[in-house]
């Protein structure tokens, strides 16, 4: 690729977003590559919202900004789901992005809402939030996942935007509890902690995508760093630094030479399925804490360079990226592609080029 490789690949990948802003629902996983959509968005909603709140943005196109005020009305009716720790996930790129970018009063309403709703499910004995996932069983009710780190941010920002305290809190105690029970000794990460739902009494280490309870799952281990990237980046605290630190070393050391992920670090075999949204999402947040700690920042644009180079969908494929594994155990979307591993590969090449090319960083998962 030439020395303007990012640039052409942004411009790559919102084309392809730009060829389905017609697409009915939401689009999820491929399966055959072909996209399987969702009618309410499922958990992964706000990320199609926010590609074409993306598009918009670098273009200035009004088709963009349609599909993206399509989009959001069918999540807005979700905002106030009393179990689901994705909230943070679905309305911090469709909601917030909506509110930074239009001023709509909607958009923030919405995402205030959802963070109210994040933070009543709050475990006071326990300390955390459950990880309910598209699930929302009782039986989920003590299970805390590595992926709701990502949510995180959405209580930050409504603690700002608002003035309640409480959100703050319900979302240090939750980091808190994550970094101590989440991350290992290596800094790798488990994906689900188990506690005891009454008493938050602290069960042991189990998965749901993952290969084993003491494996590490590689797109768990994106969002811890990526999430606590972001949370460092809100003002959480030095402790996410450092722990974004950790878990990226971990990741870079079991990194193959192309630059892909297994979907598993920990699964062996040259044939494993690889994870091209975990790349992205570890890359993105390797951008982030590069502006804390320089080094990393080279190799964020390192791994970012090789995932397009090893992943990118040929110009008029249906996705941006291909070699996605959402869920191998339950046998979803394996070598396929997702609309969460876009995602972060659009907003990773956003960052990179608006800092290359001097312009003020657009506000993000962190501002």
């Amino acid at each position: 690729m030439s020395e303007d490789w990012a640039t052409a690949a942004l411009g790559r990948a919102l084309d392809c977003v730009a060829a389905r802003l017609g697409t009915a629902g939401y689009p999820h996983v491929t399966q055959g590559g072909q996209w399987v959509t969702s009618a309410d968005g499922s958990w992964t909603g706000g990320f199609w919202a926010g590609l074409c709140w993306a598009g918009y943005e670098e273009r200035g196109d009004q088709q963009f900004r349609s599909a993206a005020e399509r989009a959001l009305p069918p999540l807005m009716g979700r905002a106030s789901e009393p179990r689901n720790h994705d909230l943070g996930m679905m309305f911090y790129p469709s909601a917030v992005k909506g509110f930074q970018l239009t001023g709509a009063p909607r958009y923030r309403q919405a995402a205030l809402q959802a963070a109210s709703a994040l933070a009543a499910q709050f475990n006071e004995a326990g300390r955390f939030i459950p990880g309910w996932g598209a699930f929302g069983g009782e039986d989920w009710g003590g299970s805390v996942l590595v992926d709701t780190l990502m949510s995180l941010p959405l209580l930050l920002w409504a603690a700002a935007e608002s003035g309640e305290a409480r959100y703050r809190e319900v979302a240090l105690a939750h980091g808190a509890t994550s970094l101590a029970y989440h991350w290992r000794a290596d800094g790798s990460t488990v994906h689900v902690y188990h506690f005891d739902p009454l008493t938050g009494a602290p069960l042991g280490p189990g998965t749901y995508q993952g290969l084993s309870p003491t494996s590490c799952w590689s797109r768990g281990q994106a969002w811890a760093i990526a999430g606590c990237a972001a949370l460092a980046r809100l003002g959480a605290g030095e402790q996410y630094l450092q722990a974004a630190h950790r878990a990226t070393s971990y990741y870079l050391g079991h990194l193959p030479a192309d630059g892909l992920p297994p979907w598993d670090f920990h699964a062996s075999g040259p044939n494993e399925p690889r994870d091209s949204a975990a790349a992205a999402i570890a890359s993105y947040g390797m951008l982030l804490l590069g502006e804390a700690l320089p080094p990393l920042w080279e190799k964020g644009v390192a791994c970012l360079r090789a995932l397009a180079e090893a992943a990118q969908a040929p110009p008029g494929h249906s996705s941006v990226l291909l070699h996605a594994t959402a869920d191998l155990p339950h046998g979803i979307g394996v070598d396929e592609s997702t609309v969460y591993g876009d995602y972060f590969f659009v907003l990773a090449l956003q960052h990179l080029n608006h800092k290359l090319t001097g312009q003020p960083c657009p506000a993000r998962w962190g501002p």
